[in-house]
């Protein structure tokens, strides 16, 4: 188990231009709704990071990824948009990054990258 002495700092592309991006191996948390009432979904983030590949900018300031282990019964789309500082770091497909939802028990669904 991961002790809060040894969670770090999510490292990010915070600060990278979008077009340098694209073809490049990140992690990130995806978003997907889960029900808050009988007619009303809400959107949270996964606790945990998973693969993907950024395949395009998307506007000036985000890119698109799609997702490597997305199937039919994942709660995330094939394909979502980012900005770059919310895309952690890998080397190659092993993470650099060694925040919570990298290396640890995940992360509160609204905190961090």
């Amino acid at each position: 188990m991961t002790t809060a002495a040894e969670i770090k700092a999510p490292i990010t592309h915070e600060g990278d231009k979008p077009e340098d991006l694209v073809g490049q191996s990140v992690l990130v948390r995806p978003y997907y709704h889960v029900p808050e009432t009988r007619s009303c979904l809400r959107a949270v983030r996964s606790p945990f990071t998973t693969n993907a590949v950024v395949i395009e900018t998307f506007g000036q300031e985000m890119v698109k990824v799609r997702f490597m282990w997305a199937v039919d019964s994942a709660p995330w789309r094939e394909e979502s948009v980012f900005y770059p500082k919310e895309l952690h770091k890998t080397g190659g497909w092993f993470p650099i990054c060694e925040c919570a939802a990298c290396k640890g028990d995940g992360i509160h669904e609204h905190s961090g990258a």
